[in-house]
């Protein structure tokens, strides 16, 4: 063998051992998500993987499990706790007792916004108090997903007025799901991922939705209206990550998550509203030749609806107490919250028009 044969094959094999090398050092997370892998959450939770994937140099990788294939969305934070998954959706309503720290963000504040809704989230589940409260369940928050604006999917007969809410069988989840049933309508419980056969087969009038969301599922297929209520957003489900599986990375790794999650506000805050107005557009010129009625709350009865929601919000508050949080603190730091970012947007727009 000639020198640069020798050379040649000195330095292939190097490249074999610092690849070999670079693979066992390499992370991967499994992700565990309910939904299914289209819509603007999907695209989100695409974006959050190949973004930590990319600042972490390749060092961190997370893979994606879609369409509940590891678990329901009603044993996600018993999965995610108990190390079913290293990291994963959870839905605060369907545990109500564990994850109350995180319902406050889910119930109908004056807000529209669904940026300044993430980024007050996003201060709320950061803080001491929420922190310990998950740490207790071996969990950590990451970020948080939004859903955007609440609005009523009917089949049938459409809900135009707060009164036409009165008798109709709805499926509605966390305290917006509560407050239909205090004016009047016929609870079913169901997830969202079923709505779409409930409307079909007539178990449901209507579904509490939201815009692009619902575009995801299909729900335009079973439906002939869609009412904007005008009340309220919904943050109420988020990225969670095992506290365990935290610690088995390494700083440099960690601090990639944190950015990543802290910087998931404002790529998902211009990812809803667009995503909604699109999804708007496209019921409103029919998909298949399938055209929904848009309806609009009126001022008046969505005034109704965030009366309603005051009992709501003070019952929050003494769960919260009963679980050893400072509820009414609580409350007011993030209406503190949704003050600050909406004065921020105000004065300086938004982060990616600025």
């Amino acid at each position: 063998m000639n020198k640069v044969s020798r050379l040649l094959r000195v330095a292939t094999l190097a490249v074999m051992v610092l690849s070999t090398s670079v693979a066992a050092a390499q992370t991967v997370l499994t992700y565990g998500e309910p939904g299914p892998n289209r819509g603007a959450r999907a695209a989100a939770t695409k974006w959050f993987a190949q973004e930590v994937e990319s600042r972490s140099g390749g060092d961190l990788k997370i893979k994606i499990m879609w369409g509940g294939a590891l678990f329901k969305a009603n044993a996600s934070r018993q999965s995610v706790a108990a190390g079913v998954v290293d990291i994963g959706t959870i839905i605060a309503d369907y545990f109500p007792k564990e994850m109350v720290s995180y319902s406050l963000t889910n119930l109908p504040f004056a807000n529209l916004d669904p940026w300044v809704g993430l980024k007050a989230n996003y201060d709320h589940m950061k803080s001491p108090a929420v922190s310990r409260h998950l740490a207790d369940q071996n969990l950590v928050f990451v970020t948080s997903y939004m859903l955007s604006n609440v609005v009523m999917l009917c089949t049938g007969d459409a809900v135009r007025t707060i009164e036409d809410i009165k008798g109709k069988k709805i499926r509605g989840v966390g305290t917006f799901g509560k407050i239909f049933g205090d004016l009047g309508a016929n609870l079913v419980s169901m997830s969202i991922y079923k709505a779409y056969q409930g409307l079909d087969n007539g178990l449901l009038d209507c579904t509490q939705g939201y815009m692009n969301a619902s575009l995801a599922l299909k729900h335009h297929e079973v439906a002939d209206s869609l009412t904007k209520l005008n009340w309220g957003i919904y943050t109420g489900l988020g990225i969670f990550m095992n506290q365990d599986a935290l610690k088995r990375l390494s700083p440099s790794q960690i601090a990639v998550l944190h950015e990543v999650g802290a910087d998931f506000a404002d790529y998902l805050g211009q990812n809803v509203m667009g995503s909604d107005n699109k999804a708007e557009q496209r019921f409103r010129e029919g998909i298949d030749g399938r055209k929904l009625e848009i309806i609009d709350f009126s001022p008046e009865d969505s005034r109704k609806l965030y009366s309603a929601s005051e009992f709501h919000i003070t019952k929050w508050e003494n769960e919260a107490i009963k679980s050893g949080l400072d509820g009414k603190a609580m409350v007011q730091n993030y209406e503190a919250s949704l003050k600050k970012y909406t004065q921020e947007r105000d004065v300086q727009g938004y982060p990616w028009a600025r």
